[in-house]
């Protein structure tokens, strides 16, 4: 009842579904977006605001009770309740005089119940079917919504837009209807964060510049297509091959033959630059990792900006911790366009050094990053961040389960590092993607030198499942 609650101040006609179990509610309603979101549609100006193509119920005739009751709720205009023992409290609320019940409703009070006809025309209720006026509202829906909930968006003048993701920029398409319409907003499915979160996120998306490729979101609207490496040198990836003007133009034709091999769909290229680089030497500081100066990764951030291209900074921290590493950058990672990776192969214990064992990470600090990122994002009201983890054994990231990934601010990715033989590489792609934790996405890594053969962009797109939304080359 949280879609009601949040947008109808009345209803004097509903459909009680009663005698049968719906599906457990995955979505629910909360208000959004401003001080104004809080003056609800009022019910006079309820009705059926026309779901878009991707919210729509299906063509065939529905045989669910759920949907044959939405359907209904939806040709008269009227929100759809499940027979709970709250149910009479909110029709209370709402004054509701008429039920028009599937079975034989116990908590409706007193009011007068209609056997549910087969089709609207059949019934005879004054004001009803009610009018349709325009959309006085948006909603964004991410998963599978509720039948419930879209017959009570309809009843409220609430116009449904499906999004992949947990936020309202997630598509061009998003973004432009919200940037079109500054009305209330609400949300509707899981993992779009608190009240406060969410009217950030509509401020944002109706703010802020697109990113390249067009949303507000990086994921997963778009596939990016990046070179591997350090600015000073070769020898850690293609990226450092040659200077910034000349990666640019060489990224620009290998992201060209993915957008002809993913037709519809949005590529772009990125840099993920080494930002700071595992040591054979304790350094000055003790902790066998060379952090790059800002001032040489410049020139790399500002080509990439120039070019639609986004950046993402890893680091390899050696006997520090990813996150004081990460505070280093801030000032980069405030540009919409930087994300952040973490290497877990090149996180060292106090007594270790580098390539004598393969480095990991505890959950907890990795959940640690994530949140002081999440609230960089959120304080400075910036698109949310790509957080990559390089994993190539289970063993990398400790109780990866746990991985809190609840905060819209931060999209997390898994980059499956292995090398060598397709089919050794195809095995660590198997087991790295295995459980992984919700609205998680995936990357890959072609590796010119160590994989037997390297992949074309060919071989990736047609081998690769599911397709990455990361592939990166080193």
């Amino acid at each position: 009842m949280a879609a009601s609650r949040a947008l109808l101040a009345a209803a004097t006609a509903v459909v009680v579904l009663a005698d049968a179990t719906p599906p457990t509610p995955s979505a629910s309603a909360s208000p959004a977006a401003s001080p104004t979101a809080s003056a609800r549609p009022s019910p006079s100006a309820s009705a059926t605001a026309t779901p878009t193509a991707s919210a729509a119920p299906a063509e065939e005739p529905a045989t669910d009770p759920v949907q044959v009751a939405a359907g209904l709720a939806r040709e008269l205009g009227v929100p759809l309740f499940v027979d709970t023992p709250d149910l009479a409290a909110e029709l209370d609320r709402l004054q509701t005089r008429t039920v028009i019940a599937y079975g034989t409703p116990a908590h409706v009070g007193g009011r007068e119940v209609i056997p549910a006809p087969a089709t609207a025309a059949e019934l005879s209720v004054p004001g009803l079917p009610v009018a349709a006026p325009a959309p006085a509202a948006l909603a964004v829906v991410s998963g599978e919504a509720v039948p419930a909930v879209l017959a009570t968006l309809a009843a409220a003048g609430v116009q449904p837009q499906q999004v992949p993701a947990p936020h309202p920029g997630a598509t061009v398409e998003s973004t432009a209807l919200l940037k079109a319409n500054p009305g209330p907003v609400v949300a509707v499915g899981e993992g779009f964060g608190t009240d406060e979160q969410f009217a950030t996120q509509v401020k944002v998306t109706r703010t802020a510049d697109e990113l390249p490729g067009g949303g507000i979101a990086p994921l997963p609207g778009r596939h990016m297509i990046a070179f591997y490496g350090h600015p000073e040198t070769a020898a850690l990836g293609m990226m450092g091959e040659q200077p910034p003007a000349e990666a640019v133009r060489r990224l620009g034709r290998l992201v060209d033959e993915y957008r002809a091999l993913m037709p519809g769909q949005t590529v772009i290229g990125s840099f993920e630059i080494i930002t700071t680089v595992a040591s054979a030497a304790a350094g000055d500081d003790g902790d066998y990792s060379y952090e790059t100066p800002i001032e040489k990764l410049m020139p790399w951030v500002e080509a990439a900006e120039a070019n639609d291209i986004y950046v993402v900074l890893d680091l390899q921290p050696g006997r520090t911790g990813f996150l004081e590493q990460a505070k280093r950058y801030e000032e980069l990672l405030l540009r919409p366009t930087v994300g952040l990776a973490l290497d877990p192969e090149w996180r060292l214990k106090p007594d270790q050094k580098h390539l004598r064992q393969i480095g990991q990470v505890h959950i907890d600090e990795v959940n640690e990053v994530g949140a002081w990122l999440a609230d960089l994002v959120a304080e400075h009201e910036l698109p949310p961040k790509v957080l990559t983890l390089h994993q190539f054994q289970t063993r990398m990231i400790i109780d990866r389960a746990r991985l809190d990934t609840s905060r819209p601010e931060v999209q997390y990715l898994v980059h499956v590092d292995g090398q060598g033989g397709q089919g050794a590489k195809q095995g660590t792609w198997s087991v790295i993607r295995r459980d992984l934790p919700p609205r998680v996405w995936l990357g890959w890594k072609n590796f010119e030198d160590e994989d037997i053969p390297m992949l074309t962009p060919k071989q990736t797109v047609e081998q690769v499942h599911p397709t990455p939304h990361f592939i990166s080359y080193q």
